[in-house]
């Protein structure tokens, strides 16, 4: 048995700056540090590029390896208010912008080589952002959109709902794979 810890990265700063440059907030830094303990025995830790997650990381774990294909969905040239209708077509893109599905594929490829890298009854932490994990989630999960006001997501694996909320900043999900196969998923810390 191999598990992954899928977290979303902590709290970011707001402000006008590329998607992939913004830092976490004060508040963002001491919510990151108060997860260090829960994640002091993962054996690796894995992270998007992108700044918010790879600080996520640097607090949580010692020498995060960066994961290229671990980054957020790119939107591309938004008009329009797209996250409702990204979940009713998960086909949908904005011009330049990746759909769900592209997403999944990339993120599914970059979670099973981490999967394949682990030795038997080894642990990992992977940063990423709530989006792109939603996607990966898609070849596992029924995802469901409960408030698209409040990006409310209900989240089921076989019939089993594991989320039925928002997805907050330095939350995620508990992945067991058996035979590299992804076999369970529960919210992080929950005993369900």
């Amino acid at each position: 048995m191999k598990k992954i810890f899928l977290m979303r990265h902590s709290i970011p700063e707001k402000g006008d700056m590329p998607n992939e440059r913004i830092p976490l907030s004060e508040k963002g830094k001491a919510l990151a540090v108060s997860k260090r303990n829960i994640f002091s025995n993962v054996d690796r830790c894995f992270s998007s590029p992108y700044r918010r997650a790879m600080e996520t990381a640097e607090f949580i774990a010692d020498h995060p390896v960066i994961v290229e294909e671990l980054h957020e969905r790119t939107i591309g040239d938004a008009r329009e208010d797209f996250w409702l209708k990204q979940y009713e077509d998960y086909d949908f893109r904005n011009p330049g912008g990746e759909s769900l599905n592209q997403v999944k594929v990339r993120m599914k490829t970059a979670i099973d080589s981490i999967v394949g890298q682990m030795e038997e009854g080894e642990t990992a932490l992977v940063v990423s952002h709530a989006t792109a994990i939603c996607a990966y989630l898609l070849s596992y999960c029924e995802i469901e959109v409960k408030d698209a006001a409040n990006k409310v997501r209900k989240i089921s694996f076989h019939g089993k709902e594991i989320l039925n909320d928002r997805f907050q900043p330095a939350e995620g999900f508990e992945i067991l794979f058996e035979n590299d196969v992804f076999s369970d998923i529960r919210v992080m810390g929950s005993e369900k």
